[in-house]
């Protein structure tokens, strides 16, 4: 059982879980626990559009990849923060993925940790449609802090 083809066996199956470990990741609405989506404001992917809270309807702005610590989405946007400055209230928009700092999020128990280890929030803690997507202190009982991706 040591010779050429268990070895190519072995091979073979490496190789499989390693392509299968390599599989693109499907895209899904962020949502916030209000049930509202992250939204490109008025599908404009140009750089420095501000993010939204929107109803979720289902459209290619409101889809979003987290891979490899970035939450990329149509036309090769990333979440990012404006002026690249960890502060309370700084906005959440899209710019080209770039992998800069601002632009590396964690999931921490349901919160979006990025930049300065601040959390992507709701401004004012609203769930209004048009809301403002901002950085905010963490705190994890805040409902305008919970996401999950769907």
């Amino acid at each position: 059982m040591n010779g050429p083809r268990h070895l190519y066996g072995l091979l073979l199956a490496a190789a499989l879980a390693l392509l299968a470990a390599a599989a693109p990741v499907a895209a899904a609405q962020l949502v916030s626990s209000y049930g509202g989506c992250a939204d490109i404001t008025r599908n404009d992917t140009s750089d420095g559009t501000p993010m939204i809270l929107f109803h979720c309807h289902g459209t290619p702005n409101e889809n979003w990849v987290l891979s490899g610590g970035t939450i990329s989405g149509e036309n090769g946007v990333c979440l990012d923060v404006m002026g690249s400055v960890p502060k309370d209230g700084a906005q959440i928009i899209v710019v080209q993925c770039n992998g800069r700092a601002s632009q590396k999020w964690q999931v921490i128990n349901g919160q979006l940790v990025g930049l300065g280890g601040k959390c992507l929030d709701l401004q004012g803690g609203s769930s209004a449609d048009r809301t403002p997507l901002v950085l905010g202190t963490c705190n994890p009982s805040s409902p305008s802090q919970q996401w999950s991706l769907q």
